[in-house]
């Protein structure tokens, strides 16, 4: 049986806030929601007064003097152990990067399933960091810029050119002379780590950093 997980939130949208309570209190007692608020200094009142486990936080509060970024600094100050989940409409790698360097240990999208929202939970509760593909998609396509050709291991661009190329599986895997299961599992991780969805976006990223000219 899982252990109960105790969540408190805070977002200034009151339709999304309310759905979103609604939502976590039917998960067969995995999570119990103790509070909302709808701004960073009402979360400061309230978690000082009953601490959750995880605090689900947007990061945007309109009109507001603290945003998330802030407000999480502030309450991991008076209670370290207070795990923050940051559930945002916004993937922009700066939000992203000053809400983690605040202090908060997860960082997902509204647009996040059920299912996926609640290994969050879980994950941030146990004290582990959680990012959802879509701010993982950001933060990658950020290194791949900075650093373009260190994202892929030298095995995985081996295999990512023969398949921007349109070889089959078992062609890459004879050629390569690894199993076909290794080659699905390269070119598994190597779309993963681009965000690539299709050999022609395999293909983009190759040029991207130059390797196109090589196939």
């Amino acid at each position: 049986m899982t252990d109960l997980v105790r969540v408190a939130l805070a977002d200034d949208q009151e339709l999304f806030i309310e759905s979103l309570g609604a939502l976590l209190g039917n998960t067969n007692g995995a999570v119990e929601v103790l509070w909302n608020a709808r701004s960073g200094e009402e979360a400061l009142e309230k978690a000082q007064a009953q601490m959750p486990d995880v605090l689900l936080m947007d990061y945007f509060f309109k009109g507001r003097n603290l945003d998330g970024g802030e407000t999480t600094r502030l309450l991991l100050e008076r209670q370290p152990d207070l795990k923050v989940l940051m559930l945002s409409v916004s993937c922009d790698l700066s939000v992203i990067r000053e809400s983690l360097q605040k202090g908060a240990l997860g960082y997902v999208s509204k647009e996040i399933s059920k299912a996926e929202l609640l290994r969050a939970i879980r994950t941030v509760a146990a004290g582990d960091y959680f990012v959802d593909q879509t701010a993982l998609r950001e933060i990658i396509g950020a290194m791949v810029k900075k650093h373009p050709k260190t994202i892929l291991t030298r095995r995985e661009l081996e295999v990512a050119k023969p398949y921007a190329k349109g070889l089959s599986i078992r062609d890459i895997a004879s050629a390569l002379f690894i199993s076909e299961d290794t080659a699905e599992s390269h070119i598994k991780n190597l779309r993963s780590k681009t965000g690539a969805s299709s050999r022609y976006e395999v293909a983009e990223y190759l040029r991207k950093i130059g390797e196109w000219n090589d196939i």
